[in-house]
């Protein structure tokens, strides 16, 4: 199974890194008890957060932002993520997690359909799952009893053997995941390509799903128009694509290539969610000129 996780051997880290990213937010004690039992219980790991102000039960936010993030931690980190669930009305199913690595790093997540294909792009990435059930002395917390027991686990396997290219047993055999709903994927219909905004930041940024290759490869060298469904008439389209975010006037609107190579629409110094009126799953167009 050398395909499923890639060694590492080169940069060994002293001390490996953990990361946590959820919808918990900051108000609550919720993201201080998980850092603290994963203090307490894996002494030998260096915990970090990516982000706790995940949208409520929004994985796909989770995963973007997870995605987005992961590369610049060293090879052998291990990204926890924990968001909640809806559950149907009347009933109850304890949330399940997933293990699989990806270009080194690994990764625990809710066992959801199409989560494994955000952040690989190989189709039918192997996945691992937890054959039995999990106690539940804490069931409000669920994550807390996977750290107590399968999770926790595989960490001090990670700890002991950096070079561990999956989970071992009791966790199952790897088997290829067959999620089809992926983050979509830019399509070209009528000779336009067209995207969509799928995340908005802090800062009211607006991160669609159109990658520089992709554009690159759609333009093949020509002139482009970006077309956006602005609220503000003068700025539904744009043909230039900047390299920061001071390249024009303040409160003008830019377009640039964020951190993960993903094109980004903003307003220089200034907010482009709020005065743009372009919302997550909103429309991005681009048109070849000549």
């Amino acid at each position: 199974m050398r395909y499923f996780c890639v060694k590492v051997e080169d940069n060994p880290i002293k001390m490996p890194v953990l990361t946590c990213t959820t919808d918990y937010g900051l108000k609550d004690p919720y993201a201080a008890m998980l850092r603290g039992r994963l203090m307490t219980r894996f002494p030998g790991w260096r915990i970090e957060d990516i982000s706790h102000n995940i949208s409520k039960f929004d994985l796909l936010e989770a995963v973007y932002v997870v995605k987005t993030a992961y590369s610049f931690f060293p090879p052998g980190s291990l990204h926890l993520v924990d968001v909640g669930f809806l559950p149907i009305f009347g009933q109850f199913t304890a949330p399940t997690y997933c293990v699989t690595c990806i270009e080194g790093h690994w990764f625990v997540l809710p066992d959801k359909e199409g989560l494994i294909p955000q952040l690989s792009q190989a189709i039918n990435h192997p996945v691992q799952r937890y054959p039995f059930t999990v106690p539940q002395p804490m069931p409000g917390f669920q994550i807390l009893n996977w750290l107590d027991g399968p999770v926790g686990m595989l960490i001090q396997s990670i700890e002991s053997n950096p070079a561990l290219e999956m989970a071992p047993e009791p966790w199952a055999a790897p088997v290829p995941d067959q999620s089809t709903r992926w983050i979509e994927e830019p399509t070209v219909i009528d000779g336009v390509l067209v995207g969509k905004v799928v995340y908005a930041d802090h800062y009211g940024n607006l991160h669609s799903n159109i990658t520089r290759h992709v554009l690159d490869q759609f333009a093949n060298g020509k002139a482009i128009h970006i077309l956006l469904k602005s609220v503000r008439s003068n700025e539904n389209k744009v043909e230039k694509i900047h390299g920061h975010y001071h390249a024009v006037q303040d409160n003008d609107l830019v377009l640039l290539y964020n951190a993960g190579g993903y094109l980004q629409i903003a307003l220089a110094q200034d907010h482009a969610y709020n005065l743009l009126g372009l919302r997550v799953n909103d429309r991005v167009m681009i048109e070849r000129i000549g």
